[in-house]
């Protein structure tokens, strides 16, 4: 009974609404009827939410707009929990999957507490030019309150062109790049895609150098303003030098991937001249390692100092190994100087573009030239020798997928009278993967190998040494009896 007796009552308040509109209508003057209407339209628009938009075009003046693709880049990593329906896909040099909104596909984003509302929409548009096709013309609709326009000028969409470029960054397909001899179809480099699976965790190297490097790495990637303040070019040089086998070129690898890093492997032998260096300088890109191994095989880049020390038959004899050097380099039509080199490395062009290490290996760090060696070029030397015990059970972790063994204590021991490689326990590990003990076992005979190697080369020495003392004492005995 009371719930006839409330639609009662309703249909008693719309007979009521409709004689109170009618009367309205027929006996108020038209002026005041449109008056009121006008009255009653600014209350309604002043309650509702006032709304700005802003379209991103796909085109800019049959451009390319680099706001829509920052737009639609950033939107696929955060539509897929709301849109109703998406596009999936697989761009060129990209390793991951990309998802774009359909037409007509709304989304929300909260942005420092405030929210806004993106759409994607498709239109159909006639060419300007004669009676040719109509083409697609692809938009994404921004929707905010007024009152936030100020912010979303000046920090929302900086933000997100940011965030697209990190976005980008991360789903890249990395390259390993190499400098071609000559000039082909005005490209410096060729590439392919760098899939070097060295890690921090898996090269053999000292833990504590390790954790160094990874700081630095993070302290070099983090301190854009600093250099900026300072006013130093964005770039870091590294030094590796050691003996062969020690990991240098696995380090290499290991920073690109710790950094995300594409890297280009400088030959400098292909290069004609300091100028094409240059060229293949500024055509690097940001976000790089720029590799240059065996730095001191490439040229001529002795200690400059040394050669003026040196006597005349030493810098006969030293002129004539750099003929023979300059000789074979000009073979490959190749003038690379020193100085080249050196402003290749710290010059004004180093400054064109930023955050990029460039790095040197070496087997004789003695040899070159002291001028290459500063703080500004080569910013930190990373010494990488011989295997010790800690880079040892690394390499045990790895190939053997042992963490201790009942000879480890023997190992410990014998490192420290043998010198061995990391490559060279590696290529024992190797043949030995799917057997620990004989892995261990055939590690600790290959070390009392080249002990007794060593020791029998120290007895062979010192019979030497005794022999020459021998005769050199004879020779002066002989030399007093004959003056007297």
């Amino acid at each position: 009974m009371e719930i006839l007796l409330d639609w009662k009552s309703i249909g008693s308040l719309l007979a009521t609404l409709m004689f109170v509109r009618t009367a309205i209508r027929d006996f108020l003057p038209p002026e005041v009827n449109q008056a009121l209407k006008r009255f009653f339209a600014k209350i309604l628009t002043y309650l509702q939410p006032k709304l700005v938009s802003i379209l991103i075009e796909e085109f800019d003046n049959s451009y390319n707009n680099d706001l829509y693709d920052s737009v639609q880049c950033y939107l696929g990593s955060k539509c897929v929990s709301q849109a109703q329906i998406l596009k999936l896909s697989k761009p060129k040099n990209s390793k991951n999957l990309s998802f774009t909104m359909d037409a007509n596909q709304t989304f929300d984003d909260i942005y420092n507490g405030f929210k806004l509302n993106w759409s994607f929409h498709t239109i159909e548009k006639k060419s300007d030019i004669g009676f040719s096709r109509s083409h697609e013309c692809k938009y994404f609709q921004l929707s905010f309150h007024t009152k936030y326009k100020d912010l979303v000028h000046s920090h929302y969409l900086p933000y997100i062109m940011k965030e697209a470029e990190i976005i980008k960054f991360k789903n890249r397909e990395r390259k390993l790049f190499t400098n071609r001899s000559a000039d082909e179809n005005g490209r410096l480099w060729s590439s392919v895609p760098f899939t070097h699976p060295s890690t921090f965790d898996t090269v053999a190297i000292d833990p504590v150098l390790k954790k160094e490097i990874k700081d630095d790495l993070i302290k070099f990637v983090n301190r854009k303003e600093f250099y900026t303040r300072v006013g130093r070019s964005w770039k870091r040089g590294y030094l590796l030098y050691g003996p062969p086998g020690t990991g240098k070129t696995s380090l290499i690898a290991s920073i690109a991937n710790f950094l995300e890093f594409d890297i280009y492997d400088l030959e400098l032998t292909a290069v004609s001249s300091n100028s094409q260096l240059r060229k293949l300088l500024i055509s690097t890109t940001s976000k790089s390692v720029i590799v240059v191994e065996d730095i001191d095989c490439s040229l001529d880049l002795s200690d400059r100092q040394k050669k003026c020390n040196n006597s005349d038959a030493e810098n006969d004899k030293l002129n004539f190994g750099n003929n023979i050097k300059k000789s074979s380099q000009s073979s490959f039509g190749s003038s690379v100087s020193l100085s080249g080199v050196l402003n290749f490395v710290d010059g004004l062009w180093s400054s064109c573009g930023g955050e990029r290490l460039i790095i040197f290996t070496t087997n004789h760090k003695e040899k070159l030239d002291a001028a290459l060696l500063r703080p500004g070029r080569m910013d930190k030397h990373i010494n990488l020798t011989f295997c010790d015990y800690k880079s040892f059970k690394i390499l045990a972790k790895n190939y053997l997928l042992v963490d201790e063994h009942k000879i480890m204590k023997q190992v410990e021991e014998l490192l420290g009278a043998v010198k061995m490689t990391p490559a060279d326990v590696a290529e024992i590990f190797m043949s030995c993967d799917e057997d620990v003990d004989m892995g261990m076992r055939n590690v600790v005979e290959e070390m009392k190998k080249r002990l007794k190697a060593k020791e029998i080369k120290k007895c062979e020495v010192e019979e030497e040494e005794k022999e020459e003392e021998i005769v050199e004492e004879e020779l002066v005995n002989s030399i007093v009896g004959c003056e007297w």
